[in-house]
C-alpha cells in the first residue's frame, strides 16, 4: 500500500511561513520603495530637462565613467575606501561586543532584565520622533565635558584627544549592538540546556562549553549579525560616501550624479555582502 504524501510537508510549512515574514517587507518595497527605486536609476543615466515634472532624457553611462575613472573619482573614491576601511574595523568589534554583552545578561544574574533594556535603548531610540526631540544620537553619545576635561587636565594633548576619540568610538559601539544583542539573546536561549549538562558530567568547564557548544550553536546568529551589521556599516549616515552622496544631490542639486554614486555605492555595497556570506557561510552548523 502507497503511503499517502501531503502536499504540505514540514520543510514547505517552515517556507511559508518564512515567506509570511518577508511579505511585510516586499508589499512595502513594492508600495513605496519600488518608484524611487526605479527613477533613481533613470537618473543616473539620465539628463534632467524639466525638473519640475522630473522630465529627463538619456545621456548613457558618463556619470559612472566619471565615478571610476573622471574628475568625480577624486572625492569618491577616498569616501568608498574610507567607508569600506571602518567597516572592516567595526563590524568584528560589534559582533564582539554583542556577543559578550549578550553572555553576560543571559547568565542568572539580578536585575538583567534592566541590562537588556539599557543595551536595546538604542534599537528604540535610534530613529523616529522620540530621536528628533532629544536632538538625535549625537546629542545622547555626547560624553560629558567634565571628563574630557579631568583627561586633558592629567595627560598632554596629544594622549588627551587619542582617549577622547577612543572613549567616542566606544560609545558608539555599543549603540550600534542593540539590535544583534538581542538576535545572540534569543539563540542563547534557544541551546538546550541537556547540551551543557553533559558537557559537564564529561568534565567540561564553562570555557570548553563556549567553544564546543554555545558558539557552534550560535553560528547561524552569528552569520546573521555579521550580515546584518555589514549592511548596517554600509547604510550607516556617518558614513563619509552618504554624506557625499547627500551633499551632491541635497546641496548643490546635482541629481544625476548623486544617483550614479548611490547606485555605485549600492553594487559595492551588495558585492562586499555576496562575499562575506559566500566565504562565512561554510562555518555555520544548522541542527537538523
Amino acid at each position: 500500500m502507497k503511503r499517502k504524501t501531503t502536499f504540505f510537508t514540514l520543510e514547505r510549512k517552515r517556507a511559508m511561513t518564512g515567506y509570511l515574514f518577508a511579505l511585510p517587507w516586499l508589499l512595502g518595497f513594492l508600495l513605496f520603495m519600488l518608484y524611487p527605486f526605479v527613477t533613481s536609476f533613470m537618473l543616473s543615466i539620465g539628463e534632467i530637462t524639466d525638473l519640475e515634472g522630473l522630465q529627463m532624457k538619456f545621456a548613457g553611462f558618463g556619470q559612472y565613467v566619471s565615478l571610476i575613472a573622471g574628475d568625480a573619482a577624486v572625492e569618491f573614491a577616498p569616501a568608498l575606501a574610507i567607508t569600506i576601511w571602518n567597516t572592516f574595523i567595526n563590524v568584528p568589534l560589534i559582533l564582539v561586543i554583542s556577543l559578550t554583552v549578550s553572555l553576560l545578561v543571559s547568565r542568572k544574574l539580578p536585575g538583567k532584565g534592566i541590562f537588556r533594556l539599557i543595551f536595546f535603548l538604542p534599537v528604540l531610540l535610534g530613529a523616529g520622533y522620540a530621536m528628533e526631540q532629544i536632538g538625535g544620537a549625537g546629542n545622547i553619545l555626547q560624553v560629558p565635558e567634565n571628563i574630557f576635561r579631568y583627561i586633558r587636565f592629567y595627560l598632554n594633548m596629544e594622549m588627551a584627544t587619542f582617549l577622547e576619540e577612543l572613549l567616542m568610538q566606544v560609545i558608539g559601539l555599543f549603540w550600534r549592538s542593540g539590535v544583534q544583542i538581542v538576535i545572540f539573546i534569543g539563540g542563547i536561549q534557544a541551546i538546550p540546556d541537556t547540551y551543557y549538562e553533559a558537557a559537564m558530567v564529561d568534565n567540561a568547564n564553562s570555557w570548553d562549553a563556549l567553544w564546543k557548544i554555545t558558539l557552534p550553536m550560535l553560528s547561524p546568529m552569528i552569520f546573521l549579525n555579521l550580515v546584518y551589521t555589514v549592511i548596517d556599516s554600509f547604510r550607516s549616515l556617518d558614513n563619509p560616501i552618504t554624506a557625499l552622496i547627500r551633499d551632491k544631490t541635497m546641496r548643490y542639486n546635482h541629481y544625476e550624479l548623486g544617483s550614479a554614486m548611490g547606485w555605485l555605492y549600492f553594487a559595492v555595497a551588495f558585492l562586499f555582502v555576496g562575499v562575506v556570506a559566500i566565504i562565512f557561510r561554510r562555518t555555520v552548523y544548522y541542527e537538523k
